[in-house]
C-alpha cells in the first residue's frame, strides 16, 4: 500500500457506489489478495487511482459472469479483458479508453476530453461510435454523477461534447436522406420534464443508419406540438426517450395523454433508462429496449406496412 502526502484518487465510498461493490468487499480484497492497493490521503482515507478503478470494474463484470475473486484479482487488465471475451461479456466489459475519457472529465482536462472523443468518433464511424462509445460512456458518466465523483457541470460539458461529436458524424447522412421519401418517417423528441437529449440523439443516429427520415424537435416538446408536427410532416413513428430522472408517474401520464391525442396509425416507440418503461405501457406504445434493437424494430415495421 502506498502512502502519499499529495495524491489524487477516488474515495472508497464513491468507488463502491459507482462500481456496485461494498466498502467491506474492497477492504477484504485488499487484505486477502493484495488488490486493490489504494493510495492514502494525508488524513488516512483510501484513494483509488483510475487504473485500479478500471480493473475493479472489469473484475465486477467477471464476478457477475461466475468467476471467483481468487482467480481474477491477481490478473493483469490485459488478461482480464481476455477472460471477459472468453466468458461472453467482452462487449459489456470495461473499456480502458472510455475510463480514461471519464478521468479527463474528472480532472478538468476538457480540451483533451473533446479532442479524444472526436478522434474516437472519426476512427469508429457512426454505428460503432454510438453503440461502443456513446452509449456506454453516457452510462459511466451517469453512474459517476450518482456516486458523486462527477458534478452536474461535468455532465453538462460531457453532453455538449457528445452532441458535437454525434452531429458531426450524422450531418452528411441526414442531409442525404432528406427529401428522399424514406419510410418510416420518425419524429424524435422528449416530453415536458425530460431535459436529457443524448438518448434521443443516439436513437436518431440509429434510425438514420437504417434509412429512416428523421424529424428532430429537441427536448421537452408539449404533446400538442408533437401532434401538430406529426400532421405537418406525415410522421409514422414518434420516438421518445426517458431517463431515470423523470418521475415514473409523469412518464406514464405523458404517454397515456399523447397516445390518446395521436391517430392510432401513428406508432409511439420509447426507450431509455426510466423504470417506468419496465411497467405495462399504454396500448400502442412499444418499448425498444436499447439502441441496437432499433434496426430489427424498423424492419418489422416495414414488413407490417407491406401487408
Amino acid at each position: 500500500m502506498l502512502v502519499s502526502a499529495d495524491t489524487t484518487g477516488i474515495g472508497i465510498g464513491a468507488i463502491a457506489h459507482e462500481i456496485g461493490l461494498t466498502k467491506d468487499t474492497l477492504r477484504v480484497w485488499e487484505r486477502r489478495y493484495g488488490f486493490p492497493q489504494p493510495l492514502r490521503s494525508t488524513g488516512g482515507e483510501r484513494l483509488y487511482p483510475q487504473e485500479q478503478v478500471t480493473k475493479l470494474r472489469l473484475v465486477k463484470r467477471l464476478l457477475d459472469a461466475g468467476h471467483r475473486p481468487s482467480k481474477v484479482l491477481p490478473q493483469s487488465i490485459t488478461r482480464l479483458q481476455q477472460l471477459a471475451e472468453d466468458s461472453g461479456v467482452g462487449q459489456d466489459a470495461p473499456d480502458v479508453e472510455l475510463d480514461r475519457l471519464v478521468e479527463l472529465l474528472r480532472v478538468g482536462r476538457y480540451d483533451d476530453f473533446r479532442f479524444e472523443l472526436l478522434k474516437r468518433a472519426t476512427r469508429e464511424g457512426l454505428a460503432r461510435f454510438v453503440l461502443d462509445a456513446a452509449a456506454p460512456l453516457s452510462a459511466r458518466v451517469g453512474n459517476a454523477w450518482a456516486a458523486g465523483t462527477l458534478q452536474v457541470y461535468h455532465e453538462h460539458l460531457f453532453s455538449e461534447a457528445m452532441q458535437v461529436a454525434l452531429c458531426s458524424l450524422m450531418r452528411p447522412l441526414s442531409e442525404a436522406l432528406r427529401g428522399r421519401g424514406a419510410h418510416p418517417r420518425v419524429l424524435l423528441t422528449t416530453l415536458p420534464g425530460e431535459a436529457h437529449g443524448l438518448g434521443i440523439l443516439m436513437a436518431e443516429a440509429m434510425f438514420a443508419l437504417v434509412d429512416c427520415e428523421c424529424i428532430a424537435l429537441g427536448t421537452q416538446t408539449p404533446q400538442q406540438d408533437i401532434v401538430d408536427a406529426v400532421t405537418a410532416h406525415d410522421v409514422e413513428i414518434v420516438a421518445l426517450s426517458f431517463s431515470a430522472s423523470m418521475p415514473v408517474q409523469a412518464v406514464v401520464n405523458g404517454l397515456t395523454e399523447l397516445r390518446q391525442m395521436l391517430p392510432s396509425k401513428v406508432a409511439i416507440w420509447v426507450g431509455g433508462s426510466s423504470p417506468a418503461l419496465r411497467r405495462k405501457l399504454p396500448d400502442g406504445v412499444l418499448n425498444v429496449a436499447g439502441l441496437a434493437p432499433i434496426e430489427d424494430a424498423v424492419a418489422k415495421w416495414r414488413h407490417s406496412a407491406m401487408l
